[in-house]
């Protein structure tokens, strides 16, 4: 009765982790990574082209703006943690809000 016991436990050299990234969504700062990425080379692409035009100055606005813009990400994430996946389900597959029945 004891080896059955034993045998519970695994056989050594099968046993492996498992990896969080397999389980858990990647963030980057809270948010799903391409979305943090694509809004960060935009407002970085932003602040070049207001550097460019105006100055040092008005390289600010752009920073700020992606302050709130990943603030709103981060609070949709907290939300719903899978909301870019329903987001790309609804302007791809073009669900309908209600089926006739009949």
């Amino acid at each position: 009765m004891t080896g059955a016991r034993e045998r519970t436990s695994g056989a050594e050299g099968y046993e492996a982790e498992i990896k969080r990234s397999m389980w858990e969504r990647i963030t980057s700062f809270g948010v799903p990574r391409l979305w943090a990425g694509l809004w960060g080379a935009l407002c970085l692409y932003l602040g070049l082209l207001m550097l460019y035009a105006f100055g040092m100055a008005m390289v600010l606005i752009p920073a700020l703006l992606w302050m709130c813009g990943h603030g709103a990400l981060m609070a949709l994430t907290l939300y719903d943690p899978h909301w870019d996946d329903i987001f790309l389900a609804q302007l791809t597959r073009r669900y309908r809000a209600y089926y006739d029945a009949g």
